[in-house]
């Protein structure tokens, strides 16, 4: 299974004025430094949670069909399956179609599953040695309001860490770790067994 970002968010759950009005910064100095730190802390929060937080297309990759008559797809917040590609073992490609060859469970903010209709069974042909089964998959909020305010708090106390060190810390220093982005998202990772 390998999993692959194919279209990253246009948006983030923070913007610029949002992490300058969390820093008090007032001047515009320091923006294109913030700005990129708005990013790192988002993916931070994401590699915490185990979710995508806001629209973002990715590419699942399969060895091999499911065992079941389901698949649970990761990051949570399934919008939509863009497509369901797979390839025997000449390397040609076909498409399956959806409502006849697969459902979709969104299963809301948790991970959503592409399912088999009733009866129907996965195509029985030998596949490609090499990532022969693609999902491609649209998953996260769809606009900053929709993310939940203690994540959105947990990225501006990253934000502010990033920008109150900005750089390695010193040794001998007495370093505290802050276990309140921790607590922050403890309700919001995603559990269980995860693909």
């Amino acid at each position: 299974m390998k999993l692959q970002l194919f279209t990253a968010p246009v948006i983030e759950p923070v913007d610029l004025v949002q992490a300058k009005l969390h820093l008090r910064v007032d001047d515009s100095f320091d923006d294109e430094l913030i700005d990129p730190m708005i990013i790192t802390a988002r993916e931070h929060v994401e590699d915490i949670t185990r979710r995508a937080l806001l629209t973002q297309t990715w590419d699942y990759s399969l060895d091999g069909w499911p065992c079941g008559n389901a698949t649970t797809l990761p990051l949570g917040n399934l919008q939509s399956v863009t497509s369901v590609k797979w390839k025997d073992t000449a390397g040609t490609e076909a498409t399956l179609t959806l409502n006849t060859d697969y459902l979709v469970e969104t299963n809301g903010d948790q991970c959503g599953r592409l399912v088999l209709p009733y009866a129907k069974p996965w195509p029985t042909a030998a596949l490609f040695p090499s990532n022969p089964i693609t999902i491609r998959f649209l998953c996260g909020w769809t606009t900053p309001a929709l993310v939940p305010s203690k994540i959105r708090s947990a990225i501006l106390l990253v934000v502010a860490k990033l920008y109150e060190s900005r750089g390695e810390d010193t040794v001998g220093q007495t370093v505290v770790e802050d276990k309140t982005v921790a607590r922050l998202l403890e309700s919001a990772r995603l559990r269980g067994e995860l693909p």
